[in-house]
């Protein structure tokens, strides 16, 4: 699905697909983390691998709300990183990853502080 949104100077989602998201020009074809600021590879392909090194990077930034992308059915993580999200008082909604899309750039046209985990 495509998206026409404009997000001058922020990192925004033009699209999605199973397999495939485009970010600010760029595909991938990959597993991401995106920002306003930034876009990274997110080194998991199942939600089932996710463990607490991989929660690092969004425990630093510290966002009000991780959207996490499960793929193309929502799954919950493990509840144990569940858990670790939720302590250190960040909002997560866990959804299947063209809900994470489409939810992201919704944020981000609200200007939220906002990070999407998402498995392609």
């Amino acid at each position: 699905m495509k998206f026409n949104h404009i997000h001058s100077g922020r990192f925004a989602i033009e699209s999605y697909q199973a397999g495939e998201i485009h970010v600010s020009g760029q595909c991938y074809r990959h597993s991401i983390i995106i920002t306003p600021q930034s876009c990274t590879l997110w080194e998991i392909e199942d939600i089932a691998e996710l463990q607490s090194k991989h929660i690092g990077f969004i425990a630093e930034r510290n966002p009000d709300i991780l959207l996490l992308g499960t793929g193309e059915t929502q799954v919950f993580p493990p509840m144990q990183h569940y858990g670790e999200l939720i302590s250190l008082g960040i909002g997560v909604e866990i959804m299947h990853s063209a809900a994470a899309a489409r939810t992201y750039n919704l944020l981000l046209d609200e200007e939220r502080d906002v990070i999407a985990a998402i498995i392609v």
